[in-house]
């Protein structure tokens, strides 16, 4: 048995094929699409908001739209998707109907594009080009769930990637800051990390110096070796960036004097969950020794490390 509003769907469809109580046309470029108010209110907050709160478009019979975001065929794509259900989407035209989608808020359509993304860029095939363009198409649109699976199925990948040519080619700053700020970002260490993202800013030092802050901030520098921070960051050239001479100084600070409840030792200090250390708290033993006989004088903790120091018993 057919559904009710699979025939209410359908007979709306029909109406509009059949140019009956239409009553109103987009028009796109030289394009014009046929429509019905109650149609597209009810699948669009956009137009919804236009026919009832009193916008001087809520009355016309034809209504263009004049965003770039919006072009004849993806319009056709989207209008169809609204009277049938359906959505002609593929690979070539799937980023396109996305955005005119989301210009007009026509959440199902922008959802279906979305799981199309999702499965066919980021399931099936991915690599670092497809990342940066799916995370910044993302991130323009507020598509938080998709930016997610993105960065997650990146993350793991993250040693042999940015050692590509392509990872200092096609990276923007805000993909690898997020990138970097993850907990599940799978390093050899965080001097590793570290001394990736000095690479990706000197590939373009003319044009990444005003987001190196943003980038380094990313990294846990309480974890990073302070004599490559120092050699690092420690210039003329980065310390003129107030941020970057702050995360020195900080970086400087938590070496000296380690403060595991310092904001610094919080949110740079905790090693991540991808570590390749063991994930396990070990005790560390300061033990001290005369002869045959061993004394142990200390037992503490610290997080994801274990050793055994032996010093003469004085």
């Amino acid at each position: 048995m057919v559904a009710h509003s699979d025939i209410l769907l359908s007979k709306c469809a029909q109406f509009r094929d059949e140019g009956q109580f239409i009553d109103v046309r987009l028009k796109v470029g030289e394009d014009i699409f046929p429509a019905h108010r109650i149609v597209l209110a009810a699948n669009s907050d956009y137009f919804h908001a236009m026919f009832t709160d009193g916008m001087k478009e809520s009355n016309r019979e034809v209504i263009e739209l004049k965003d770039e975001s919006i072009s004849p065929d993806a319009l056709k794509i989207v209008m169809d998707s609204i009277y049938t259900g359906d959505l002609r989407v593929n690979e070539e035209n799937v980023f396109e109907i996305l955005a005119a989608a989301d210009h007009l808020q026509v959440r199902n359509v922008a959802k279906l594009c979305c799981d199309f993304i999702l499965i066919q860029f980021v399931q099936l095939r991915f690599d670092v080009q497809t990342y940066c363009r799916v995370w910044t198409i993302a991130d323009r649109y507020g598509l938080k769930d998709l930016q997610e699976e993105a960065e997650k199925k990146m993350a793991p990948m993250y040693r042999q990637i940015c050692e590509s040519e392509e990872f200092l080619s096609h990276f923007g700053a805000g993909e690898l800051a997020s990138l970097l700020s993850r907990e599940d970002l799978n390093a050899p260490s965080e001097t590793f990390v570290f001394k990736s993202a000095m690479q990706w800013i000197k590939h373009k030092k003319e044009e990444r110096m005003a987001v190196a802050a943003k980038v380094i901030g990313a990294v846990r520098l309480g974890l990073v070796d302070i004599r490559v921070v120092i050699q690092e960051l420690n210039t003329e050239e980065m310390q003129q960036d107030p941020e970057i001479r702050m995360l020195l100084q900080e970086s400087l600070l938590h070496s000296n004097m380690p403060s595991h409840n310092s904001k610094f030792a919080i949110g740079k200090a905790k090693a991540r969950s991808m570590s390749p250390v063991s994930k396990w708290t070990f005790a560390t033993f300061v033990i001290q020794c005369r002869g045959p006989l061993l004394k142990l004088s200390a037992i503490y903790f610290v997080n994801l490390f274990f050793s055994v120091t032996i010093v003469p018993l004085q």
